[in-house]
């Protein structure tokens, strides 16, 4: 059961005063893609004397806010770490609550398709989220099946993910496919081969095209990777808070992102995708293998998908509350 203290709120309403910071921060340089290790959960429960669950589900209404305020930056992709392959070695019940906790945000996701809340925002588990129980294996590509083609924004949950597992993924990919770089020199021409390359490792986990990462935010005070994102994140600005994930608020948000802009007027080498390295000829082939793959994992994904319970969720419009705050925000978008 849910602790009352910490419920999720319908929808999340900007302030005044969010609307107007991150206006602000649009006049400069911005994120396109966002990654957060949500750390933390664990001890801010303990500290205030609750269970465990009630850390982990006072974090997850921390996402409504951020994925508002990412959007009212500009910032198209976020990337968040909701359970490492490590956790499955804490406590069953930690693990089983968990596990419910991603169902019933999965179940808010298909709410808010219905009643027209979500239409542009494409949501994409990676990781081996296939070991999750089987209920919430199929929410989760019925999800991932009905907001595949939303555009602009992608949100992409990182379950049951390590960064090494990731890349492994991305070679098992190509499991049967043919590497026919030629032996001999002389022979090697762009029409008729395709050797290994890095864009392909760093697309091939993945449902859709992933930006690469811009800034790479960790709360909890701890100052390491976890194994997350190591790829993606090689030429990102990495941000550390010492701020628990439920006690991440706006403030440290845009903290995050002021600094990120200055760091982005000192960077030399800017994040880009491992294809600008690629010859017109090497990007075609790298995408016609990419889709193949694709092609198979939506087949499974359709699949599972078919095998969702019945979705009984609430199904009412959405409708902006505050539509004077609406207005502002829109004139403020430079």
């Amino acid at each position: 059961m849910e602790n009352p203290a910490v419920q999720r709120k319908t929808h999340y309403e900007m302030s005044f005063y969010e609307i107007l910071a991150t206006s602000v921060a649009r006049m400069g340089p911005t994120p396109n893609h966002i990654a957060i290790i949500m750390d933390g959960n664990r001890r801010f429960a303990r500290a205030k004397g609750l269970k465990v669950m009630h850390g982990h589900e006072a974090g997850s209404t921390v996402l409504d806010g951020v994925d508002e305020w990412r959007k009212a930056i500009g910032c198209k992709e976020l990337t968040i770490y909701v359970f490492s392959s490590e956790n499955f070695k804490r406590t069953k019940d930690e693990v089983d609550n968990l596990m419910e906790l991603i169902f019933r945000r999965s179940e808010d996701t298909l709410n808010d398709v219905k009643s027209g809340k979500n239409t542009n925002m494409c949501v994409q588990f990676i990781g081996n989220w296939e070991r999750s129980p089987e209920k919430l294996k199929n929410r989760i590509a019925n999800v991932m099946e009905i907001t595949k083609d939303f555009k602009p924004y992608k949100l992409n949950v990182a379950l049951a993910f390590t960064g090494r597992e990731g890349i492994l993924q991305s070679l098992q990919a190509f499991t049967g496919w043919k590497d026919d770089t030629p032996t001999n020199e002389s022979d090697s021409t762009p029409e008729n081969s395709l050797g290994w390359n890095q864009y392909l490792i760093e697309q091939a986990q993945h449902l859709a095209h992933m930006r690469p990462i811009d800034i790479l935010i960790r709360s909890g005070g701890d100052q390491r990777y976890s194994d997350f994102m190591m790829w993606e994140a090689s030429h990102a600005y990495i941000h550390f808070t010492p701020e628990t994930w439920p006690e991440f608020n706006f403030n440290q948000f845009m903290n995050a992102i002021f600094k990120y802009q200055v760091f982005r007027r000192q960077l030399i080498h800017k994040p880009i995708s491992a294809k600008e390295s690629l010859s017109p000829e090497e990007s075609i082939k790298s995408e016609e293998i990419l889709e193949k793959s694709r092609i198979k994992k939506w087949k499974r994904i359709g699949r599972l998908a078919r095998k969702d319970v019945p979705h009984l969720g609430t199904c009412i419009p959405y409708v902006v509350n505050n539509k004077w705050l609406e207005s502002f925000q829109k004139i403020l978008k430079f």
